[in-house]
């Protein structure tokens, strides 16, 4: 979360900064109130479907199955679970009366696993909330979250959605004990518009026999039919026609329900964060494709100083004060050709921007609150323009978001002074040429330079005096970055040869731009003692050992190409040695408001990795959802199992987006001999530090 800094917020600055662990979870009598009240709301619900059931006793045999969880209204999704338990196993016969008691606590766990895993940073408490506005709804307490998150590129039909539902759907079967109905439900997607007259209560005599026969008939049609693939991916039936219809059923049927839009009580203000959080690391992704070949030279100032606030749009922004601060603040050590940016560096800068943007909005609007400060950020794609009044008024909002950013050896006023002066129509028309959308060449970033510096004297930064051994501590630590990343770099490299090669067909070429993500925290920790055995001699055996690595990549497609624009790329890779790709496929970059790709792994780690909506080829995807929601152990770990939860998944994360301070050992590979003297009673110089 994030906090008002009093000592920093003088005069009208409002300078807003990290805050203590703080998730906005209410106390713990609030929780417990309002999971009575959804409870209380499910046993209406199951008091409705069992009055709709008076005379059907074949159906009310197997309402211990008929959970709250499904693609209808609670009540119908009662009876289609009754009945799609009595389609399965006739011959299954318990009493009538049943003690549904049970059967109500597990479509509260069920209702709750499915918002919880359809949404990344949902707190079960959360969840709750939302179902109770949605009155036990799922879908229409779906529908909810994604107005209150701002989520503008929501498409029912998209690949992303599918996979969400599916993955949604799955989890929360399995909470409420019967998995099988996951695939019944997603079967039955395309005749739920036949099955919702049927299940209305249009009069008391309700269930029939005709109307029953009828609802049995649809169901064994249609549960043996597999549910729709994701979008671009066609399913063809048994005689050669298409398959059923995508998932978009369910979500029309839910708008029909929710007559008018929820007012949501509550201010969610840590998840919107993250939220933004996932919009700015996009902002960044398309900053580092639009720069030109070769332009590692510009890292260092990127994750330094390159934030996303600025009087243009959020990426242009981020380039202007790149090139800004490198031709303004030139590195002391020439800086390395690398291909790869630091996770951890990037994260941090990210993190910066946001409380830079927010401390900028609330300084220009003194009675703006944080939470509001971030409804417009999200509302407005984190454009600044227009906010302030005056030249004036705007600098001093620049230099609140300067100062909560941390702007490193730099004075905050400088920036500030910048950032208002610095929309010159000949700048403009290098970052905004051709709709601002295409690489930038070197030439222009070049002329950007030198117009960015026009009329300030360049800072040349002193070395920093250190000991000897913090020095030779510091060039160690460089090196060693540098050789894991160029290792990781080389696998990234290999995968994209065998993906040109899989993909001969459509004659193009790939060569690597930037590295833009890795988390190798993935499938693990596995410490059982078959694992222990695949340990190399270069492992630390006090270390947890993970099977896999992920990786962003950007890639530019048919070198030579006139503004060819870098593509991103997803690859998963072996870390056991016995296949080095697992996965290598283009992602598009998420553009603000982008519907969620789930991974669990990713997620726990606090990484920003963009995965593929339309694969399941990768890890951490139903199958590990489905062990935690079990809480399963992962792995064989013995006296240390390894059991993810929602809420530890949530605690581990919040830790890596408060990333300010994070982030010294990655820069030490942009450090060089140059940025340090040895101080002179600790003995001589060290040794050279080579290029590696």
């Amino acid at each position: 979360m994030a906090s008002l800094h009093a000592e920093l917020s003088t005069g009208r600055l409002r300078i807003y900064t990290p805050a203590l662990y703080d998730d906005g979870t209410p106390w713990k009598k609030e929780r417990e109130q309002d999971m009575c009240q959804l409870l209380h709301k499910i046993q209406s619900h199951h008091k409705e479907a069992l009055e709709r059931l008076t005379g059907s006793d074949v159906v009310r045999r197997f309402l211990p199955a008929g959970v709250c969880v499904g693609l209808l209204d609670p009540v119908s999704n009662i009876i289609v679970n009754a009945l799609l338990a009595a389609t399965a196993d006739k011959a299954y016969s318990p009493p009538v009366a049943v003690d549904l008691g049970d059967t109500e606590r597990r479509s509260l766990d069920g209702l709750v696993i499915f918002l919880t895993c359809f949404f990344p940073y949902l707190a079960d408490w959360e969840a709750v909330r939302y179902l109770l506005l949605a009155d036990a709804d799922p879908l229409v307490a779906a529908r909810i979250v994604v107005e209150d998150r701002g989520t503008k590129c929501f498409r029912p039909d998209s690949a992303a959605t599918n996979g969400a539902l599916k993955l949604a759907l799955t989890c929360a079967t399995v909470a409420a004990k019967h998995p099988q109905l996951a695939d019944a439900w997603l079967s039955l997607c395309s005749s739920l518009d036949k099955a919702v007259p049927l299940l209305s209560p249009v009069h008391p005599n309700y269930y029939h026999h005709n109307i029953f026969n009828n609802l049995h008939t649809l169901f064994k049609e249609t549960t043996h039919v597999p549910y729709p693939p994701p979008r671009g991916r066609t399913h063809v039936g048994p005689s050669g026609g298409l398959g059923p219809h995508r998932l978009t059923g369910p979500w029309e049927l839910a708008a029909t329900r929710r007559t008018h839009a929820a007012k949501v009580p509550y201010q969610h203000s840590w998840s919107l964060r993250r939220v933004l959080l996932d919009a700015i690391h996009g902002f960044y992704l398309k900053a580092l494709a639009r720069m030109p070949p070769g332009g590692s030279r510009y890292h260092r100032s990127m994750l330094n100083a390159g934030h996303c606030y600025g009087p243009l749009d959020p990426v242009s922004n981020i380039i202007l004060n790149t090139v800004w601060y490198e031709a303004n603040f030139p590195p002391l050590t020439p800086q390395r050709e690398l291909d790869f940016v630091g996770t951890w560096s990037l994260m941090r800068i990210e993190a910066l921007s946001f409380y830079g943007l927010l401390s900028f909005l609330c300084t220009c609007h003194q009675d703006l609150g944080m939470h509001e400060a971030m409804r417009i950020l999200i509302e407005t794609d984190l454009n600044l323009s227009e906010h302030c009044s005056s030249v004036k008024e705007e600098q001093e909002a620049f230099r609140a978001a300067a100062i909560a950013a941390w702007c490193p050896r730099l004075n905050s006023d400088a920036q500030a002074g910048f950032l208002s002066s610095c929309k010159k129509p000949e700048v403009l028309s290098l970052l905004l040429s051709n709709g601002g959308q295409q690489q930038l060449s070197s030439q222009a970033v070049q002329q950007l330079a030198t117009l960015l510096a026009s009329g300030m004297t360049t800072q040349q930064q002193q070395p920093v005096s250190v000991s000897k051994w913090m020095f030779d501590d510091t060039m160690s630590e460089g090196s060693e970055r540098r050789r894991a990343h160029k290792r990781i770099s080389k696998k990234v490299k290999g995968a994209l040869r065998r993906y040109e090669k899989q993909n001969s067909g459509d004659n193009a070429c790939y060569q690597l731009h930037v590295v833009c993500g890795v988390n190798e925290s993935v499938s693990g920790p596995d410490n059982s003692a078959e694992t222990t055995m695949k340990r190399d001699d270069t492992d630390d055996e006090f270390d947890d050992y993970y099977h896999h690595t992920r990786a962003n990549f950007l890639a530019t497609r048919n070198v030579g190409s006139v503004c060819s624009v870098p593509v991103l790329f997803f690859a998963e890779l072996s870390n056991d040695g016995d296949d080095d790709q697992l996965l290598c496929c283009p992602v598009d970059i998420p553009q603000p408001g982008a519907e969620p790709v789930r991974c669990l792994f990713c997620e726990q780690a606090g990484i920003r990795i963009v995965h593929p909506a339309n694969q399941e080829g990768f890890h951490g995807r139903t199958l590990e959802f489905e062990k935690m929601v079990r809480g399963e152990d992962f792995y064989d770990n013995g006296y240390y199992p390894e059991v993810y939860s929602n809420h530890r998944i949530l605690r581990r994360s919040e830790s890596i987006a408060n990333w300010r301070q994070g982030g010294d050992e990655e820069e030490c590979m942009y450090l060089g001999s140059n940025d340090f003297t040895i101080k002179e009673d600790d003995g001589d110089e060290s040794e050279d530090y080579e290029d590696d």
